[in-house]
């Protein structure tokens, strides 16, 4: 307990202080939004991935049976896909409330980690719906907000940026959260978790109050080509435009998906060669310090030269090396080789959403194409834990083909969205 405290109390004199600052200084300001989503996004990510993190972990330790871990991060899957489908709705319209409700999904799926022991069938199954509506109201919402609070032509950087804010709250939960389960009684970390949960949501809630009355709170921006489109609602080429940007992206996120599923499968797979909760925790950890810091370095190469063939050639390596780990699980080869990926992830990761939101805000249809990529990718991860219920590492080699596969689509895909929207908007004159 002593070291929970050690290592704990900086991290809440921090939060204490930016949350204070941030009380002060931004609710009169739509741009402040950004400073928000950041600050939610340091908190949330930290205190849900202490434990989420190692879900598939304590699920084997506890049952004894792979299968099950497996089918907990299928059913996530399959779950968040049905939840967006469901709530589509409120997720545009409400986001920042969406992002606070997490807090009951989050409650829920780790009490029924508490009774994984006793019911282990029906405790996976809540665990993975659950789970599913905690990420559905999870992605969406933050990629809704961050669209709302940048312009349509914010730099690559500002992308690489709130990813980076997402990183350093993963890369202190696997450190601490591996500790903290090696060392200290559970239901004090669920304690933990939630109480940091909340107090990093709570920023978004009271500015969502503050502002949902303004005219143009939480809409998309307006372009000419939204006016064009808006005036003529019967355009059928506008309609094939859009419709081809939204499912290119989405087959683009199903194929890339894979490397999400050898992320959330890399600790399990460490922890089945031998390793500790800790030893899992910070190879995560390194991961996750490793791609934050390479978004810096993606964000400021797209300033200056065209990362097409560069983005292409990471995922077709991507996918080389986690068919590799797939055979070499726990070795030093098989670390390396999830570092190298944690390198060359943001070249896919920024480089592909950059480009899909800056087409998507030109035609007002950011909110639909968020949705349209997050189904892409969960539609991938949920192909790939299929093959987990056969064998774990044939997850690894699933996914790193799939990745294969779209480090070759992608420039075909950028090329031809490309080609469709700047030919559409040059024939209207827009």
């Amino acid at each position: 307990m002593a070291i929970c405290v050690y290592f704990l109390k900086p991290l809440i004199n921090i939060s204490g202080f930016l949350f204070l600052k941030i009380c002060i200084t931004c609710y009169n300001n739509f741009a402040m939004q950004f400073k928000l989503l950041q600050f939610y996004k340091v908190l949330s990510n930290f205190s849900t991935s202490l434990i989420s993190a190692f879900v598939p972990l304590l699920i084997y330790q506890e049952t004894g049976k792979l299968y099950l871990s497996v089918l907990c991060l299928l059913l996530q899957s399959v779950a968040n896909i049905l939840f967006t489908l469901l709530l589509k709705k409120w997720l545009y319209e409400k986001p920042q409330i969406c992002l606070m409700l997490r807090i009951v999904p989050i409650i829920l799926f780790q009490v029924l980690l508490v009774f994984l022991a006793e019911i282990p069938v029906w405790a996976v199954i809540g665990c993975g719906i659950f789970t599913g509506l905690n990420y559905t109201l999870k992605y969406i919402p933050s990629d809704i907000i961050f669209a709302y609070a940048t312009p349509p032509d914010a730099s690559t950087k500002t992308l690489a940026l709130s990813r980076l804010s997402e990183e350093v709250g993963y890369v202190l939960a696997g450190v601490l959260g591996g500790l903290f389960l090696d060392y200290i009684d559970y239901t004090i970390l669920i304690i933990i978790s939630l109480g940091l949960y909340f107090f990093g949501s709570l920023p978004l809630v009271i500015y969502y109050i503050k502002n949902r009355k303004q005219k143009a709170f939480n809409t998309e921006h307006i372009s000419n080509a939204v006016v064009h489109l808006e005036s003529k609602p019967n355009d059928g080429r506008g309609k094939a435009v859009i419709r081809k940007i939204t499912l290119g992206y989405a087959l683009e996120y199903m194929l890339v998906g894979g490397i999400d599923v050898l992320y959330s499968m890399f600790t399990f797979m460490v922890y089945l060669s031998g390793g500790s909760y800790l030893t899992a925790g910070i190879l995560v950890s390194v991961f996750d310090g490793v791609y934050g810091l390479s978004t810096l370095l993606v964000g400021k190469l797209d300033e200056l030269v065209d990362l097409t063939f560069y983005t292409a050639l990471s995922g077709i390596v991507i996918g080389v090396l986690t068919v590799v780990i797939s055979f070499c699980a726990g070795t030093m080869l098989s670390f390396v080789a999830f570092e190298i990926i944690a390198f060359l992830w943001p070249f896919l990761t920024i480089f592909i959403n950059q480009r899909m939101l800056q087409k998507a805000k030109i035609l007002g249809i950011a909110n639909d194409v968020s949705t349209g990529k997050q189904l892409g990718s969960l539609t991938g991860c949920a192909f790939g834990y299929l093959f987990g219920l056969i064998s774990v590492p044939l997850i690894a080699v699933v996914s790193g083909v799939m990745t294969i596969c779209g480090g070759v689509f992608l420039p075909i895909n950028e090329e031809q969205t490309r080609n469709d929207m700047v030919n559409y908007l040059e024939n209207n004159e827009i």
